[in-house]
């Protein structure tokens, strides 16, 4: 198994040792700050690596490139269409169809995202930063998977002791499905007791993230040709993997090592800190500002980004028609082999994790959720809402007057028209 190593952030190893504690239901009070100070340096750094792949792209396209902000689904898809260099008769065709039903196409998903254009203004690149909700949802799929195999194997071990006991081998054992689910809900159990005697551990190596920060480049064919050579020819930029897909969806999928300036340089980056965005987190500015040249000297001095290349009629075709994202991501939630009390547990908890990463509080009593016990998604949702200071049902239960005193806050004051009044 492996858990939360995401290769963009430079103290990766520090917040995977931090969320193996917190699966073995290892806690500390200082953890709220440890989380909320790796991704509030983080984003200073990504913004030096965004920046550095911004001026890579300029070897490819014609300078002065531009680039805009895109908050929301709905947008970028609309100018994906403005700055398409030319069209196809299948991605007019594309175009038509998101035209009639623009709410087909999950409009109001937010996104962190910039498109970047080249002269015309022609669309040449589009950059993104995961959102922290789907990188939970990456990391507890896999988390999931691992799971169900090492529970699959405890449940094959207790099926074995029950052949021994009846005198005969395995491959002869005639099972019920009542006999199997038994034998699974009791693997449950005993992988659920290794992380409560907090004695699980994890291999970091094998579920690593690799694509918090991500870049797709969109043009022809020879332009795509030349991106592997151009990237091997920067310094500081290491090409790791290159992976081909072909089918529904066509595309590169690049790694790439991005080498970080000196620490003393990224450390004049906190200048440009907003000091309110570290209150809001709950974090002290002053202490906040002092303590980043000190958290770039521990960290690795290089991060991981994925670039995917892909042509302007596969481009269309991943965001309006056959191999559309989101159509991707609800397919991969229903293919889940196991989603059984364990593997809700860890999603739940990375969840919880990261959004205490961008909530106003860093100091938390205690984890809301254990491996080991049960839940409903209402508690969770709870849990993060406490984080923001918010009530899971805005208060709409108080509408319902209990006491005397509650009329003249929730119910009419006026006399009469029906309403009970208090004696």
């Amino acid at each position: 198994m492996n858990e939360m190593y995401i290769t963009a952030l430079t103290h990766r190893d520090e917040l995977f040792d931090l969320t193996l504690r917190w699966l073995n239901d290892d806690f500390n009070v200082e953890d709220g700050s440890v989380v909320t100070r790796i991704f509030f340096y983080e984003s200073a750094i990504s913004a030096a690596v965004v920046d550095r792949m911004i001026e890579f792209l300029g070897n490819i396209f014609t300078r002065p490139l531009h680039v805009e902000r895109i908050p929301e689904k709905r947008l970028l898809r609309e100018r994906i269409i403005q700055y398409l260099p030319r069209q196809s008769l299948r991605s007019r065709q594309l175009t038509n169809i998101f035209r009639e039903n623009p709410e087909y196409f999950f409009p109001r998903l937010p996104i962190d995202a910039v498109m970047i254009t080249g002269c015309g203004p022609r669309l040449a690149a589009i950059g993104r930063i995961k959102r922290l909700s789907r990188v939970a949802e990456k990391v507890s799929f896999r988390l999931a998977d691992a799971l169900f195999r090492e529970i699959k194997a405890e449940a094959q071990s207790i099926a074995e002791q029950r052949a021994v006991a009846t005198g005969v081998p395995l491959a002869a054992l005639i099972s019920s499905d009542q006999e199997m689910r038994k034998d699974f809900v009791e693997a449950e159990e005993v992988v659920a007791r290794r992380f409560r005697n907090k004695n699980v551990r994890i291999d970091r190596e094998a579920l690593t993230v690799n694509d918090l920060v991500g870049f797709k480049i969109i043009g022809d064919p020879d332009v795509l040709g030349r991106v592997p050579r151009l990237l091997q020819e920067v310094p500081g930029l290491t090409l790791v993997e290159t992976e081909e897909y072909t089918g529904v969806y066509n595309a590169s999928n690049v790694l790439v090592d991005v080498e970080l300036p000196p620490p003393d340089e990224l450390a004049a980056l906190q200048g440009k800190f907003d000091a309110s965005i570290a209150v809001r987190r709950g974090l002290d500015a002053g202490q906040t500002q002092k303590g980043f040249a000190a958290y770039l000297t521990q960290g690795a001095r290089s991060v991981r980004l994925e670039i995917i290349l892909t042509t302007y009629d596969d481009l269309m075709e991943s965001e309006f028609g056959r191999s559309m994202h989101e159509l991707r991501v609800l397919r991969l939630r229903q293919q889940q082999a196991y989603s059984g009390p364990i593997a809700q547990n860890a999603g739940y908890l990375i969840e919880y994790l990261l959004t205490l990463a961008a909530a106003p509080v860093v100091a938390v009593p205690e984890l809301p959720v254990k491996m080991y016990g049960r839940y409903l998604p209402e508690s969770i949702v709870a849990a993060k809402c406490a984080l923001f200071g918010n009530e899971i049902d805005g208060g709409l239960l108080n509408a319902f007057c209990m006491k005397s005193d509650c009329l003249s806050r929730f119910c009419s004051t006026r006399r009469g028209a029906g309403i009970p009044q208090p004696p």
